[in-house]
C-alpha cells in the first residue's frame, strides 16, 4: 500500500473525522473562558503581582495553544473536503513542523506553570505579613526561566527533523522525533522518547503536588492566624490566604488532567494495538486522545470563573459584615442601641 493510499484511509477514518471536528470546537469553546478569566477577572483582581504574572502566562499559554490548535483542526477538516486525490490529504512538511513544535512547546510551557505558581506561594506564606508590599521580581524571572527552560528542550527535539514522513494530522509526532529528546540524548539513549518528556512532566508536577499539600497546610494554618491579627496585618493575610486557596485549586485540577492525557496517551501508543485491531481506527483513537488538552482547558477556565466569584463574594461579605458599623446601616444599628437602652432604663421601678 502506498503512502498516499495509507493517508487517504486515515484521514477518511469516522473516528479521526469526529476527532477533527471534536478538536475544532473544543478548542474555540475553550478560548472563551480562559479569555474572559484573563481580561475580565485575573487583570482587575487583588492578586499580587507576582503571582498575577504568573497567572497571565498560564492562561495566555493555554489560550494561544487552544487558539493553535482550533487551526490546526479547521485546516485538517478543509484539507479533507478540498482533496481530489489521495495524496492531497498528506499535509505539507513545513507548516508541519512549525506548527507541532509551537503546539508541543506550548504544551511542555502551560504544563510546568504549576510548579511556577507552587514556588511563588511558598515565598509568599513566608513572607505572608509583608508580601503585598513587596514588589514584582519573583514572577517574571519565573516566567523567564520557563519559556527559557521549554525553549532549549523543544528546540533540542524538532530543530533537525525534517518531517518527511507523511501525515494528516497536526497532532502526529514523527517517528523519529517521538524517539528521541535530542540528538545527544538520541546518541546515548535511544529509549529516551518525546513521550518520556510528558512522563518527567507529569512526576515533576506529581512532586509538586506533594509541596502543594504542605502548603495547604500552611495556608489553612494562616486563616486561624487571621483571627489574632491587626487590622492592617489581616487585611495582608487574608490577601494571601485567599490568592493561595485559588492557586492550589487550580494547580491540583491541571495537574490531575493533565495526568490523565499522558496515561491515555501512552497507553494508546504503546498497548493499544492489545485493544484495538485495526490500524486506523487506532490512529483515530490516538489523536481523539490528544483532545484531553483543549477539554481540560475548558474546564480549568470555567472552574477559574466559578472559584474565583465564590471567593470574591465571601470576601466582599466579610467586608460587609466588617463596615456595617458605618453609613446607613451603622446609624440604624446606633439608634436600636440606643432605643434598647432607654428602654432598659425606663423600665426600671423606683421604690
Amino acid at each position: 500500500m502506498s503512502n498516499c493510499t495509507a493517508s487517504f484511509l486515515l484521514a477518511y477514518n469516522p473516528i479521526y473525522r469526529t476527532s477533527s471536528i471534536y478538536q475544532m470546537v473544543i478548542s474555540i469553546g475553550s478560548i472563551v473562558p480562559l479569555g474572559y478569566f484573563l481580561g475580565f477577572k485575573l487583570l482587575k483582581s487583588s492578586f499580587h503581582l507576582n503571582l498575577k504574572f504568573i497567572f497571565i502566562g498560564y492562561f495566555v499559554s493555554m489560550i494561544l495553544f487552544s487558539a493553535i490548535y482550533a487551526g490546526t483542526a479547521t485546516t485538517q477538516a478543509i484539507i479533507a473536503l478540498i482533496s481530489y486525490t489521495e495524496c492531497d490529504v498528506i499535509i505539507p512538511s513545513v507548516p508541519h513542523k512549525y506548527l507541532l513544535t509551537t503546539i508541543s512547546f506550548l504544551l511542555t510551557l502551560s504544563t510546568l506553570f504549576p510548579i511556577s505558581i507552587t514556588i511563588e506561594r511558598y515565598y509568599a506564606m513566608k513572607n505572608a505579613e509583608k508580601y503585598e508590599k513587596m514588589k514584582m521580581i519573583l514572577g517574571p524571572c519565573l516566567v523567564g526561566i520557563n519559556i527559557l527552560l521549554n525553549f532549549c528542550v523543544i528546540f533540542n527535539i524538532f530543530h533537525r527533523e525534517s518531517f518527511s514522513d507523511p501525515s494528516v494530522s497536526f497532532s502526529v509526532y514523527p517517528a523519529v522525533a517521538a524517539q528521541k529528546v535530542g540528538s545527544l540524548a538520541a546518541s546515548k539513549y535511544p529509549f529516551f522518547q518525546i513521550f518520556t518528556v510528558f512522563l518527567i512532566l507529569f512526576c515533576l508536577n506529581l512532586i509538586d503536588v506533594l509541596f502543594d499539600f504542605i502548603l495547604l497546610r500552611q495556608n489553612i494554618s494562616l486563616k486561624k492566624k487571621l483571627k489574632n491579627s491587626s487590622l492592617t496585618t489581616k487585611y495582608q493575610l487574608e490577601e494571601v490566604y485567599q490568592s493561595t486557596k485559588f492557586s492550589l485549586f487550580i494547580v491540583f485540577i491541571h495537574i490531575f488532567s493533565f495526568g490523565l492525557y499522558v496515561s491515555a496517551v501512552v497507553f494508546f501508543r504503546y498497548l493499544g494495538g492489545l485493544v484495538v485491531s485495526n490500524g486506523n481506527h487506532l490512529f483515530g483513537i490516538r489523536t481523539f486522545a490528544s483532545t484531553m488538552i483543549p477539554t481540560y482547558h475548558l474546564i480549568l477556565g470555567i472552574i477559574s470563573i466559578i472559584v474565583f466569584n465564590r471567593i470574591k463574594s465571601k470576601k466582599s461579605e466579610g467586608t460587609t459584615i466588617q463596615m456595617s458599623s458605618t453609613g446607613n446601616s451603622g446609624a440604624n444599628n446606633y439608634d436600636q442601641a440606643i432605643f434598647s437602652i432607654w428602654n432598659s432604663h425606663s423600665n426600671v421601678v423606683v421604690i
